[in-house]
């Protein structure tokens, strides 16, 4: 009896090769940028003459009157005169009159030889009491995390900078996008720990943690579109 012949099945290569844009920012010591309109749109749409900017900047926005603002976000560029800041909703902003941009200085990242992004954690805590007839519980979100590891260079001008805004304790900003991604992640953090370690023979190391402020912003490379 004649045999039927064997299916084959095409192996197709699943996942994204450790392979990223990273890049950390520094918020330079330079007068900023006046904004002469926010949008109470989502995301808020910035009016900002001869702004300069391009796509997948990164800026620091400020405004006394509503320091609800204050933040890092990535941008979209509509105009030369406007663009779209990714992670501001501006739906209940009402209206600022001040709000004020600067662009940051951008340091590539090419030094981790391993990331670890936890930007959602959650806990489920146990609130029922005495009048309750059914277990109650409540799930309460945490602060998320960034772990990196790699290459340790004394003296390379990122790494100052990396250790320098761990020992003051300061929030920096950061972007990840893995190479076959049109997705730029940006996160706002505070370096918790930073740690070099060597060993005789062998490269130097560090280990970076990072506690996550806020919300990441997400922006779609080849769109401008969150």
């Amino acid at each position: 009896m004649a045999q039927a012949p064997k299916k084959t099945r095409i192996s197709t290569k699943r996942g994204t090769p450790f392979t990223n844009q990273t890049a950390v920012f520094d918020l330079p010591d330079v007068p900023t940028n006046e904004i002469t309109n926010l949008s109470n749109s989502k995301p808020a749409i910035a009016t900002s003459l001869a702004h300069g900017l391009s796509t997948s900047d990164a800026i620091w926005l400020e405004s006394e009157t509503n320091s609800a603002i204050n933040g890092y976000y990535l941008v979209s560029v509509n105009t030369e005169d406007s663009f779209a800041v990714i992670g501001l909703n501006g739906e209940d902003l009402g209206t600022i009159t001040d709000a004020k941009f600067t662009k940051l200085i951008r340091y590539p990242f090419c030094d981790a030889t391993s990331i670890k992004l936890s930007p959602i954690k959650t806990t489920e805590k146990d609130v029922t009491t005495n009048c309750d007839e059914d277990p109650v519980t409540e799930v309460q979100k945490e602060s998320g995390t960034i772990s990196m590891s790699g290459l340790w260079m004394p003296d390379k001008k990122v790494q100052d900078f990396l250790e320098e805004m761990a020992e003051a304790t300061e929030t920096i900003f950061l972007t990840v996008k893995p190479k076959k991604s049109k997705t730029l992640r940006g996160y706002q953090g505070k370096i918790t720990s930073f740690d070099q370690d060597g060993k005789s023979g062998d490269l130097w190391q560090f280990s970076m943690e990072l506690k996550i402020v806020g919300r990441q912003r997400k922006l779609d490379t080849t769109s401008g579109v969150i």
